[in-house]
């Protein structure tokens, strides 16, 4: 590979980067307005999240004490100056709760790490190892995770040095000595539940429900579930149980609309007219009329029930994932799968077809077909990869609808992805998942589009950013 080869391909990539780099920043105001309106025309929606439909009427007590607690009674925007106490930014206490694994401490190095906490020790180092004292003391009621424990033991050799209580010191000293030099990949930990206190700088100019929410979403917090069903459950964990479901979904959808819609636009273009063309136009109107709520029940009754060729729905199955079996993980996914990915291969087969029928009437095509080279390879080296631009096109915001979840596939199929908690979240007025899942669509949107220009570049080698 030659110089100038290796200051091309440099050049290349840093130009993807740069392109890249803009593309995403230059996509931050427009997730902002979208987060912004989202917000307001959810909480535009009539009810709310305590007297959804459906529920029992609730009093209205119970609803000021709900709303209180989650801070929909807050200003919407902005909470402007109301009193002696406001201030423009302060210093506000919060905690975190994480799960990890703590080791499982030796006895001996327990007792003595828990008798640094006593007073007595406290009064020995006193101004000198604040910081160091109040670690010890949190790790010694949160517990230790294996990458904590060396800077663990340089802070305990180093208070050593500085007791005067020379059989405290001893003791210390041979505490450390379990754990110096010790691989802790092989001790033993057990889960735990560690909370985690930290400062926060707030502005009560922006203590409303809109700052609130966006200062979380900033930090990925997308709040406490507001609906009946997971009411105080972290959107993070309901996104992150159910996205997975979603996302395997959408892919195995995508990957067979692609698989059969590319093939099928190329034989009806090379069989332009023929009876080979026509059957496949045939099956894209037919894929494009049929709607999914259609086409999922039918599938369902024919294949499931009467024919019994693959099981009928059991949303556990998703839950547990392919891990559970993948016999019986991708039959189940099968029906779901084909309906979601027939109307994406009908319209990804028209597409190809008209793009292919476009790329096959330019004059490098006829200078190939001159040169004597096969239909094949015309086809496939010279056109094909030229006709795919408009498919990469549209591949950008269909692969980030399905990602976060079809609505429709689930609700028929019963599985309980991302689409299913959405539409569940409609229903019981879920302020915090709506909004959630739309920022989380508008990310994937904008990220999706961003890899299709990228594709544009290995699909065109001509194009520059």
């Amino acid at each position: 590979m030659t110089a100038i080869t290796i200051t091309q391909r440099f050049f290349r990539v840093s130009g993807v980067v740069t392109f890249l780099t803009r593309r995403l920043v230059s996509s931050l105001p427009v997730l902002f307005a979208i987060t912004l309106v989202s917000f307001l025309m959810i909480r535009a929606i009539p009810g709310g999240p305590f007297v959804a439909a459906g529920e029992r009427a609730s009093t209205p007590e119970l609803i000021a004490a709900l709303e209180h607690h989650y801070g929909l009674n807050r200003p919407m925007l902005l909470n402007l100056p109301n009193g002696d106490d406001w201030q423009l930014f302060r210093w506000v206490k919060e905690e975190k709760s994480e799960r990890v694994e703590i080791l499982i401490l030796d006895p001996s190095f327990a007792d003595t790490f828990a008798a640094l906490t006593s007073d007595e020790v406290r009064a020995q180092l006193e101004g000198q190892f604040d910081d160091t004292l109040q670690q010890i003391a949190f790790y010694s009621e949160q517990g230790i995770q294996r990458n904590e424990m060396p800077g663990l033991l340089d802070d305990l050799a180093t208070i050593r040095d500085a007791l005067t209580d020379t059989n405290l010191a001893a003791q210390l000293d041979s505490a450390i000595s379990v754990y110096e030099g010790v691989d802790l990949t092989g001790e033993r930990v057990r889960p735990a539940l560690r909370i985690t206190p930290y400062q926060v700088l707030y502005s009560d100019l922006f203590q409303s429900q809109f700052g609130n929410y966006f200062f979380n979403l900033l930090r990925l917090n997308f709040g406490p579930s507001l609906g009946s069903t997971n009411r105080g459950r972290p959107i993070s964990d309901i996104i992150s149980e159910k996205l997975p479901i979603s996302i395997s979904l959408g892919v195995m959808a995508v990957m067979t609309a692609l698989l059969v819609g590319v093939p099928l636009g190329v034989l009806a273009a090379v069989n332009h007219n023929g009876p080979i063309d026509q059957a496949a136009m045939f099956f894209a109107v037919l894929g494009r009329a049929v709607p999914n709520i259609i086409l999922g029940p039918v599938l369902i009754i024919v294949f499931a029930v009467k024919l019994k060729l693959f099981p009928v729905i059991n949303p556990y199955v998703w839950l547990a994932g392919p891990q559970g079996g993948p016999g019986e993980y991708l039959s189940t996914a099968f029906l779901p799968v084909v309906t979601l990915g027939m109307g994406m291969s009908a319209s990804i087969a028209r597409l190809t077809r008209a793009s292919l029928l476009q790329v096959l009437n330019e004059d490098y095509i006829r200078t190939a077909r001159a040169k004597g080279l096969r239909q094949r390879n015309v086809i496939y080296g010279h056109a094909l990869r030229n006709s795919l631009l408009p498919i990469a096109t549209i591949l950008g915001p269909l692969l980030a609808a399905v990602l976060t979840g079809t609505f429709v596939v689930e609700l028929v199929f019963a599985i309980p992805g991302l689409g299913d908690a959405f539409v569940t979240s409609v229903t019981t007025r879920d302020y915090n998942l709506l909004v959630g899942v739309t920022v989380l669509y508008s990310v994937f949107l904008v990220g999706a589009n961003a890899l299709v220009d990228v594709v544009y570049l290995w699909l065109d080698p001509r194009i520059r950013f």
